[in-house]
């Protein structure tokens, strides 16, 4: 016969545990212990019990059976004694939730030095994630593990995301999300044809990856990735000035220009200077949009505040 423990690791059954637990009781009541009540309860519920019970179902089965005896008192002693190590087995955790809650500045608060653990949102992620911890060691780990990790052998990183099967650190495929779109929520995105566009969605797929991850997110190749927008953006300067002076610069946009530098236009006439105007006007407009990136990669937050 078998108990399953609150952890739900399972071990054998052993009636002199019942016995003790009620003599402890027993001895703070005014009658005292009485040994025999407590071993016949304890044989009552042994005898009763199927091949399996919970450690819950057997305490409850121990308050039923002294309120049907004469040990009423005792009954009332073990309630209390039972609440008194549930609030015991639940005080560390009570002491990690209090910490966030008066944001003191520790281990705990302070774990992900890029999220911020004061603010609403970051409060709520810190007790999700202090939550999660004991469930993976309790239902999802395996014996063998959760005693590594009890001993410090090993070290479960971000073991909080454990049961949300995510990843961690990865490369954001901006590539791919800038020529096929993303959806972000209820909201989509079509694919970029300017370089501003570009760069906005570049940010907000971030962001959008960061809510859903809880790894790192980097861009390997941003330099390659938005090159195709420099000269989608250039092709739509051309196109500002056909239609400013209503002619033909078709030409114009095929043409492959090496360096995309800014330089006067004194000098030049025709096609020359059209090309080059739209060359320098790209330049500023690649500038504005890589300000408004690093402006707002470094002052978006995540949901986590992160």
């Amino acid at each position: 016969m078998n108990v399953i423990k609150r952890d739900g690791r399972l071990i054998g059954f052993d009636k002199s545990k019942i016995s003790d637990a009620i003599l402890k009781a027993m001895s703070h009541t005014a009658m005292g212990q009485d040994i025999g009540i407590a071993k016949q309860i304890a044989q009552e519920i042994t005898d009763e019990t199927n091949e399996t019970i919970s450690v819950e179902d057997i305490q409850d089965l121990v308050e039923k059976k002294l309120m049907a005896s004469q040990r009423k008192d005792v009954a009332k002693e073990y309630i209390i004694y039972r609440n008194k190590r549930n609030v015991a087995r639940g005080r560390r955790q009570y002491d990690i939730y209090m910490d966030i809650v008066n944001a003191v500045p520790n281990d705990v608060t302070r774990e992900n030095a890029n999220m911020n653990a004061d603010t609403p949102a970051g409060m709520m992620m810190k007790f999700a994630s202090e939550s999660s911890k004991p469930f993976v060691d309790d239902c999802l780990l395996s014996e063998q593990s959760k005693n590594y990790v009890e001993n410090n052998y090993i070290h479960v990183h971000d073991k909080d995301y454990y049961p949300t099967k995510s990843l961690t650190c990865l490369q954001h495929p901006l590539d791919y999300i800038l020529t096929k779109g993303f959806r972000a929520g209820h909201g989509s995105s079509r694919p970029a044809k300017r370089i501003e566009t570009a760069s906005i969605i570049g940010c907000i797929s971030m962001e959008q990856i960061q809510n859903e991850m809880h790894g790192g997110q980097s861009i390997p190749a941003f330099d390659f990735y938005l090159a195709p927008y420099v000269k989608l953006t250039y092709k739509e300067e051309i196109r500002k000035i056909e239609e400013l002076l209503n002619i033909d610069l078709s030409e114009l946009c095929d043409i492959e220009i090496e360096d995309y530098i800014e330089k006067p236009l004194e000098g030049l006439e025709g096609n020359s200077r059209y090309m080059q105007q739209s060359v320098n006007n790209t330049v500023k407009r690649v500038h504005q949009a890589m300000e408004a990136f690093i402006h707002n990669m470094n002052t978006i937050h995540s949901r986590g505040k992160q």
